[in-house]
This record gives C-alpha cells, sequence and structure tokens, in this order.
C-alpha cells in the first residue's frame, strides 16, 4: 500500500525541480493526504486496495499534478516559455523565408539551430520531456538560445530588409525573455545553505541587470560592425566576447557563493566593472584615449 502511493508520489517529485529539503517536506504532505483520503473511503465501505486505488484516482494524475507544483515554483514560467517559444519560431520562419526569397541566401544552418532550441522549449513549456525541467538542462539550452538570436542579430544587421524593425524588436523580446528565464529558474534554486541564499539571490540581481547591459552593447557593435564590412565577418565574433566573459563570470560566482563568499563577490564587481567599460566605450569613447 505504502509502496503504490510513494511511487505515485515519487512520479509527481520527478517532475518538480527543487531542493532536496523541499521535496522532503512536499513528499511527506502528499502522503499524508492520500493516507487520510484512503482512511476516509474505507470507512465509507471501500476494501484496503480500492480506496487506495480510488485515492490517487480522486488526487489527480501524476504529470498534472507535478505540473501544477512546478507552476507554483516557478509562477509564470509555463506562460513565459510558451511565449518565447512561439515568438522563437515566428522570428525564425519569417527570417528565413524573407532571406530566402530576398536574398537567396537561407542560412540552413542558423535555421536548423535556431528551431531545435525553439522546439526543445516548446516541450518544456508543454511538460512533455520531464528531463528537460531540470534548472541545469534549462539553463543550458536557454544560453544557447541567447547565443544562437545573438547570432540572428548579425545576420538581420547585415541585410536590407522591409521587416528589419519589427524583426529586430522581435530579437530584442527574445534575447530579454531568455535571459529573464534564466534569471527566474536559477533565483529559485536554493541549493545553498540557508546563510548564502541572501548573497545568492543579490549576485543574481545583479548579474541579471548586467546581463542586460552587456546584450544591448553587444548587439550594438554587432551592428557597427555590419555596417562597416558590409555583411557579418568572422573578425566579428571578437564583439561575443564581453558577453562570454559575463557568462563565465556569473558561473564562477555560483560556484563560488556557497563557500567563498568574498570571491563571489569580487568576481561580480569584476563583471560589474566590465559592464560600466562597456557603457564608457559606447557612450564616452573619448574617456578611454586619455
Amino acid at each position: 500500500m505504502e509502496t503504490n502511493f510513494r511511487s505515485y508520489v515519487e512520479n509527481i517529485m520527478d517532475q518538480t525541480e527543487c531542493n532536496q529539503q523541499e521535496k522532503e517536506d512536499m513528499r511527506e504532505e502528499l502522503l499524508i493526504h492520500l493516507e487520510m483520503s484512503k482512511e476516509d473511503l474505507m470507512r465509507k465501505g471501500m476494501k484496503e486496495k480500492e480506496a487506495e486505488r480510488k485515492a490517487m484516482e480522486l488526487f489527480g494524475p501524476e504529470k498534472d499534478i507535478g505540473s501544477q507544483m512546478q507552476q507554483s515554483i516557478f509562477p509564470f514560467r509555463k506562460e513565459l516559455m510558451l511565449t518565447l517559444s512561439i515568438i522563437s519560431f515566428l522570428y525564425t520562419i519569417t527570417l528565413y523565408l524573407l532571406l530566402l526569397f530576398n536574398e537567396g541566401n537561407a542560412h540552413i544552418g542558423w535555421l536548423l539551430f535556431s528551431m531545435t532550441t525553439s522546439t526543445l522549449l516548446l516541450c518544456i513549456a508543454l511538460n512533455i520531456v520531464v528531463a528537460l525541467n531540470r534548472r541545469r538542462w534549462m539553463n543550458s539550452l536557454l544560453m544557447a538560445h541567447l547565443l544562437i538570436y545573438l547570432y540572428g542579430y548579425a545576420i538581420i544587421s547585415g541585410f536590407e530588409l522591409a521587416a528589419q524593425l519589427p524583426l529586430t524588436i522581435s530579437n530584442w523580446i527574445i534575447l530579454l525573455l531568455s535571459l529573464l528565464l534564466v534569471y527566474q529558474t536559477t533565483i529559485y534554486e536554493m541549493n545553498f545553505q540557508s546563510g548564502a541564499v541572501k548573497e545568492a539571490k543579490r549576485l543574481h540581481q545583479v548579474n541579471f541587470v548586467s546581463g542586460v547591459i552587456v546584450i544591448g552593447v553587444s548587439l550594438f557593435f554587432l551592428w557597427v560592425g555590419m555596417m562597416l564590412f558590409g555583411g557579418f565577418h568572422p573578425a566579428m565574433a571578437v564583439m561575443m566576447v564581453p558577453f562570454g566573459l559575463w557568462l563565465l563570470l556569473y558561473v564562477g560566482q555560483m560556484k563560488l557563493v556557497k563557500k567563498h563568499k568574498r570571491a563571489a563577490f569580487v568576481l561580480a564587481g569584476i563583471s560589474l566593472l566590465g559592464t560600466a567599460v562597456l557603457l564608457v566605450l559606447l557612450f564616452f569613447p573619448s574617456l578611454l584615449t586619455i
């Protein structure tokens, strides 16, 4: 009896992303609820096994319950994921068709990567592939999506298209939504000791702001590069270095915050300094030549 309940509850827990202590608390609450429901049904005349089956049936399908619990842990993530995946699909198809008919250059490689990540994001939103709900997989996918659409911005900057402005706005929305979802997914991670949660959240907030700035500046310099080279040039890859450094520093901070808080905040300071240098380079380039 208890084994059947535990198997049922474990199937629910497999679809939620939280720390071990939170899972234990939820697991215990679910088991208590199921046992109470079973006892109530037995008092009404049901046999034990029938009452157990009915208790699980009344509680609901594991997938639906797990999805609801996941939604309560990460509010609005399903809606944000659906929005991101739909906009990404529309953006990719539109850009592909415009380039194919106007320029004769469809960028098949970028199309395949974009459609793949967009499809996986849709699978997460609809809870089709439960394993993708894990924080590490999800953040890796979102970061890959960010990089793909940074390159997508470089593509549209290199062509004169009638729909260039709406495509540029859509690209910005995709980048910001991806970054917001990385922040949301990570900020709810509670795999830190109680003393490090506060510091970790501060670091996430700082990096979210600096990430928006770094992406914005990178996009601007990509656009400038497109104007100078008349299209995409391999030398323009250097303009992705600030984003790569920001990402490495972000990961480093999260690795260190649990045991080496000072070192984590030193890396955060370096990240903020680098962001400030980018802003100076963008708005006051003459100051760097003094």
